[in-house]
């Protein structure tokens, strides 16, 4: 008499591994994965209403320099908070007529430069410890589907927070020029340079953008970019736990996968 696939004991035993898993283990790693967000939430900005007591964000004095060790033609000293610049002074060579000047501004203290990457990074963390909080499955799930779309959404959120900080957008010419935090500088910059500051994963990063007209397409474009930035300690971290949630959660999803595919009831 053929073993039916019902009967196969081999079966059977991956049945009782997925059983196991959905009662006893799923809400475990879950609260191992909402430990390394709250370790995560430390290195980003309090939300209202959570305890800044643990929050190792502080402010930072930081000299931004060029890679390459050489003075460069850009000098930057920020003070940093979570997504907060403030207290800077800035300066950088232009070119005005046939000669080179150092032009010279500082960052209002009272109107900070607010870093937008940091802010969606917390808004996307904090999303996914609400997704995991609002479970309230301690006596185990029903299915492994359920599991699986819990994790997808907590996926989303992750990926999406950690891109905010390792994958900065790129700036189209018109956000440079008319971004609102040029309103920060004092004095403010002439009219052909556009400044900004970003997150590339662990470091801060200035860019300072030379503007003029493009002799071929008679239209605004950039002429010249320098740069210079400063390795941050926090962001890096930050990155990493990010990265470190985002691996236990797909490591979770995969064996529940697996383990899917011998109980079609799911």
């Amino acid at each position: 008499m053929d073993v039916t696939k019902e009967d196969d004991p081999e079966i059977e035993t991956l049945r009782q591994e997925l059983d196991w898993l959905l009662t006893d283990q799923v809400h475990k790693v879950l609260e191992e994965i909402s430990s390394i967000l709250w370790e995560c939430s430390r290195r980003l900005p309090t939300r209202p209403g959570h305890d800044e007591s643990k929050s190792l964000v502080m402010p930072q004095r930081l000299l931004l320099s060029c890679t390459n060790g050489s003075n460069g033609s850009v000098k930057c000293v920020v003070t940093l908070k979570g997504d907060r610049i403030s207290d800077g002074d800035i300066s950088f060579k232009h070119k005005q007529g046939k000669d080179n000047h150092v032009y010279k501004t500082s960052i209002n203290p009272e109107v900070t430069w607010k870093l937008q990457q940091v802010q969606d990074a917390t808004n996307f963390l904090y999303s996914a410890i609400n997704i995991i909080e609002e479970q309230d499955d301690r006596t185990g799930y029903t299915s492994a589907k359920q599991v699986i779309l819990l994790l997808d959404r907590v996926i989303d959120s992750l990926n999406q927070g950690r891109s905010a900080l390792a994958f900065p957008k790129r700036k189209s010419l018109e956000e440079l020029v008319y971004n609102r935090n040029m309103q920060t500088l004092r004095p403010s910059v002439p009219n052909h340079v556009a400044l900004s500051f970003y997150v590339h994963a662990s470091k801060l990063i200035l860019s300072v953008y030379h503007l003029g007209n493009n002799a071929l397409t008679h239209q605004l474009d950039i002429i010249s970019r320098n740069q210079v930035e400063c390795s941050v300690q926090w962001l890096n971290e930050a990155v990493m736990l990010f990265t470190l949630a985002l691996q236990r959660c797909q490591q979770l999803k995969d064996k529940v996968c697996l383990l899917q595919q011998c109980d079609n009831g799911s």
